[in-house]
């Protein structure tokens, strides 16, 4: 899924996301935010900012001497951001709707640089993360995270088989996801070191909570999953739950695992 295609996928799952932000985003957004630990005064550059989960406690950490610049592709979720942050007084987060990579917003180097769950949406994750890593000054700080193995990528395989009777041409397999270059601590330490950051710290989030049907659902709706069905009519989408919820009993997935990893790395001086 290219950033344009992730964005008008995240742009539709608007309210189903939003279902899912007190209990998912928010909080993996909330420990990203404490990881790359922005500074009071502190420039921040928030890439897939999506409805503001790690640039809105950014804001906060950076106070009113500070800025943050948040950029994702899925306008109605950048709205939302924007509105929270109106509501929240916190000026100095700025929201735009855009292409993180080619974004031209931002004339001065950055303090911090995160990126939550989006690097893996790049076309080249390689040279994506390399174009943000240029937004920094020297010494700047990146985070980015990530899904651990044996986690997520464990209810992507059910939604997948569910969609393909209503989507045929789904039924060649999935590509692999260049999420699985960053699902282990070795293999998130070596990308970043790859990228010439020094500095390097990878942490693993152990995060997980019991997933009721109707739940899981709105999950669907509400993140990448949502592309699998994407433009299908309602008795389409009607076949796709029910098999969807046979198949999360089948595989006895009653839980969501969201278990992360927050890699960090300083760009030298």
């Amino acid at each position: 899924m290219n950033p344009e295609t992730a964005g008008h996928v995240f742009h539709a799952a608007r309210d189903e996301f939003a279902l899912w932000s007190a209990r998912l985003w928010r909080p993996l957004g909330e420990l990203l935010t404490a990881v790359s630990r922005p500074a009071p005064g502190e420039r921040v550059f928030d890439a897939c900012c999506g409805a503001g989960a790690s640039a809105l406690p950014a804001a906060r950490a950076v106070g009113p001497g500070g800025v943050v610049d948040a950029v994702d592709a899925a306008a109605g979720l950048v709205a939302d951001a924007a509105r929270q942050a109106e509501a929240a007084g916190l000026a100095q987060a700025r929201f735009h709707t855009g292409d993180v990579l080619t974004w031209d917003g931002g004339a001065e180097p950055y303090d911090v640089v995160q990126c939550g769950y989006g690097v893996f949406f790049f076309p080249d994750m390689d040279a994506g993360a390399r174009a943000l890593l240029r937004r920094l000054r020297p010494g700047g700080r990146f985070a980015v995270s990530s899904w651990l193995a044996g986690g997520m990528d464990r209810i992507v395989p059910v939604g997948h088989a569910a969609a393909v009777p209503e989507r045929p041409e789904l039924a060649h397999g999935q590509r692999p996801s260049a999420s699985d270059r960053l699902n282990s601590e070795e293999k998130m330490r070596s990308w970043l070191l790859s990228l010439g950051l020094v500095d390097v710290e990878v942490h693993p989030v152990d995060y997980r909570f019991p997933l009721h049907p109707d739940d899981a659902w709105t999950f669907y709706l509400g993140a990448a999953l949502r592309g699998f069905v994407q433009g299908l009519p309602p008795e389409a989408l009607e076949r796709v739950r029910a098999r969807f919820e046979a198949g999360l009993r089948e595989a006895d997935l009653g839980t969501l695992d969201a278990s992360s990893l927050v890699g960090t790395g300083r760009v030298p001086s």
